[in-house]
């Protein structure tokens, strides 16, 4: 039983459904970027995948056909009960002999990282020749795994840390609008507001945020999402010299 509930409360959370707009305040931040990792994931079959600061292992789900590991921390802004995780590494050298992996993929990860280049290093030295680097940032976002969160990075400071360490960055994009993101944003600072009362946060997720998470979808749509972003999403491909 606690296994269903953990993964019901996974999918809500993680990867919700349209209608997930009525109750979830994180509703756009979540949706919009599980529906990046849903797209990529229908490009890459059959490869071996090294989710890297998993998690619970959110998206695992989406690689199915892949064969499929996760690695992380002891500790760090979650309890390890909360983790799901097949290796326990240190946060710096990943514990895999080189050309290991056709894909790593590794999401809202390094604004926690102590050595963000020691691990891109790392990630590019276990990738296999013109593998690739699926990676998922924080650029507007509260504070939050607190203390270990260190960082925010802009497109062209993840072009340079990447471009520096042997990758070839194939594309960038953003989750959001400036509608969505400050809607997200104003979504988010009222729900966690209202303090940990479940009856005030679920009048709260209701009647205020979900209004605001939808009037700003609907504004961004119109203005095609252009504007500040909440997370930047990179494509990149290991290159050797």
């Amino acid at each position: 039983m606690s296994k269903i509930l953990k993964d019901v409360s996974k999918s809500i959370f993680f990867r919700p459904a349209w209608y997930a707009i009525f109750t979830n305040p994180y509703f756009i931040a979540r949706r919009s970027l599980y529906k990046k990792i849903h797209g990529f994931s229908k490009e890459v079959a059959n490869k071996k995948i090294l989710d890297l600061g998993c998690g619970n292992k959110p998206y695992s789900s989406l690689f199915t056909d892949s064969e499929y590991i996760g690695i992380d921390i002891d500790g760090g802004g979650h309890k390890g009960s909360a983790k799901n995780v097949d290796l326990v590494f240190d946060g710096k050298t990943i514990p895999f002999a080189g050309n290991s992996f056709d894909v790593i993929l590794c999401t809202q990860v390094l604004e926690h990282t102590e050595s963000p280049e020691k691990l891109i290093q790392e990630a590019n030295r276990v990738l296999k020749k013109t593998g690739i680097l699926y990676l998922t940032c924080p650029f507007v976002w509260p504070e939050h795994e607190i203390p270990y969160d260190f960082r925010r990075y802009t497109q062209y400071g993840l072009k340079k840390i990447l471009g520096e360490n042997n990758f070839l960055v194939e594309k960038v994009s953003s989750t959001t609008g400036i509608f969505t993101t400050i809607g997200q944003i104003v979504s988010s600072f009222l729900f966690e507001f209202v303090g940990r009362n479940l009856i005030l946060r679920a009048l709260m997720a209701v009647m205020v945020c979900f209004p605001v998470q939808l009037l700003s979808i609907v504004l961004d749509s119109l203005f095609r999402h252009q504007g500040i972003a909440l997370d930047y999403v990179v494509i990149a491909r290991k290159y050797e010299i």
